[in-house]
């Protein structure tokens, strides 16, 4: 019996690791169909592209997510049964593609895997791409949160130091018009002359 050959659905999210990203495909899965999603702007020299059998356009304006791509085409991509759909990150550790691996595990690929600039690559799942997410949105919140708590702070040790100001500025004017008008007495007595 033949063995079908893997259709792979290549989400083209980073540019610079894209090519690598194919060959290495191509030598794990020999026979491979592979299909890339990426912006309409650049259809024609990826249709060049010997190693990319397919390829699908998003609008370019349009972010890359679910939401902008329409249900109807996700439901395209999920007919077209891949067996493994690729997110691509131009960093490591891939915060803030959760938009791209929550695309790719939309086409209802049999595995989703994320590759990084490194050309290693980690399985995405939706609890993962889930709190990639959650990660990226709170981390904006608490960013946000500390520079309010920060200027809250500046503002409250300010008014301290201009309350304690004004409060002591009475007592140092009393203090400053007590050397004026009175003249200061001697502590020490003048040394007398002792005649041997």
């Amino acid at each position: 019996m033949e063995k079908q050959s893997k259709k792979i659905l290549v989400i083209r999210s980073a540019t610079r690791i894209l090519d690598k990203t194919l060959v290495s495909l191509q030598e794990e899965f020999p026979g491979c169909h592979i299909t890339v999603l990426l912006p309409q702007s650049v259809k024609e020299s990826m249709e060049q592209d010997q190693k990319v059998n397919e390829v699908l356009t998003i609008p370019n304006q349009r972010r890359m997510d679910v939401s902008s791509y329409g249900k109807k085409n996700i439901r395209r991509l999920q007919e077209m049964n891949f067996d493994l759909a690729i997110s691509l990150y131009n960093i490591d550790h891939g915060l803030g593609y959760s938009n791209i691996d929550l695309f790719a595990l939309a086409a209802k690929a049999k595995s989703v895997r994320g590759y990084n600039s490194r050309g290693t690559f980690v399985e995405v799942t939706r609890s993962t791409a889930t709190k990639k997410a959650f990660m990226e949105k709170t981390s904006f919140f608490w960013l946000g949160i500390n520079y309010v708590a920060t200027s809250i702070l500046f503002i409250i040790i300010t008014l301290a130091l201009i309350g304690e100001w004004l409060f002591r500025l009475p007592f140092r004017k009393k203090h400053a018009s007590a050397k004026t008008v009175f003249a200061p007495s001697p502590s020490v007595r003048k040394p007398v002359k002792v005649r041997v």
